[in-house]
């Protein structure tokens, strides 16, 4: 099984810290919402589990006792301008870079297929990157981080350039990801209907701080909110049975 340990992380930029003492452990399988205010951390945190900026303290990643690779650990950064010419279902192959040999075999084709057809972008395999829109784009950059097999996968607002009907498949195929793979899924969130809908584990950060971690019931309470973001909230249940947070008006 995977397990994902923070011993004392903390993130400074110049003279400015950004996380201090971020101490948690997490194993496989589990889908956990990254939430707090802006500025709290919650992108920087993703980056240093990532490896992608300097920290203190410790992060182990391990799978059945064993340090696993760097290459193990995906992040998948907000949208960003991209200018390739490549076609959607190149810009997918190339997660399996390590991989590949000059010969795409029918196994990765079949592979990098499949994965196309999971986010319902299959469609578009071969029209080049730079004539999609920018909720397209992110579901290819989602599907190249799936069709690596990441054991930790880190994902900064997959949601946020998509329609509603795009993040139901977004938020279902990531689930159902961390499921199959038995994999330790991250995903920031600014949502907290869609972070308790979809989430085994909330984590919430507080200027630079791990406030808690622990089930989404748990999790968004209205007075712990209330401080957090500054505005009234009632806490209810949908007639599905999904938590939801209802702002009501700013403090």
């Amino acid at each position: 099984m995977i397990e994902l340990t923070l011993d004392k992380l903390g993130v400074s930029y110049g003279q400015n810290p950004v996380l201090y003492d971020i101490c948690a452990n997490v194993t496989g399988a589990q889908l956990i919402s990254v939430i707090g205010h802006n500025g709290s951390g919650k992108t920087t945190l993703l980056k240093a589990i990532a490896g992608l900026v300097h920290h203190q303290g410790e992060v182990s990643v391990k799978q059945d006792g064993q340090d696993v690779p760097v290459s193990a650990i995906r992040y998948v950064p907000q949208l960003s301008n991209i200018a390739s010419a490549l076609s959607v279902f190149e810009m997918v192959l190339l997660g399996l870079v390590k991989t590949l040999s000059w010969r795409v075999t029918q196994d990765i084709f079949d592979k990098v297929d499949a994965t196309l057809h999971a986010l319902e972008i299959d469609k578009l395999a071969h029209v080049p990157v730079n004539r999609l829109s920018g909720g397209q784009r992110q579901l290819v950059f989602l599907a190249q981080a799936f069709v690596s097999e990441p054991k930790v996968l880190l994902l900064d607002e997959p949601t946020s350039a998509l329609d509603l009907r795009h993040q139901l498949i977004v938020m279902n195929a990531v689930r159902e990801y961390t499921q199959k793979n038995e994999a330790i899924t991250l995903v920031i969130m600014h949502d907290l209907l869609t972070a308790a809908r979809f989430s085994q584990q909330i984590l919430l950060l507080e200027r630079g701080t791990l406030s808690i971690l622990d089930e989404p019931e748990l999790v968004l309470q209205a007075q712990r909110l209330e401080r957090i973001y500054n505005v009234s909230v009632s806490i209810e249940k949908t007639a599905s049975d999904f938590l939801n947070v209802v702002p009501i008006k700013p403090l």
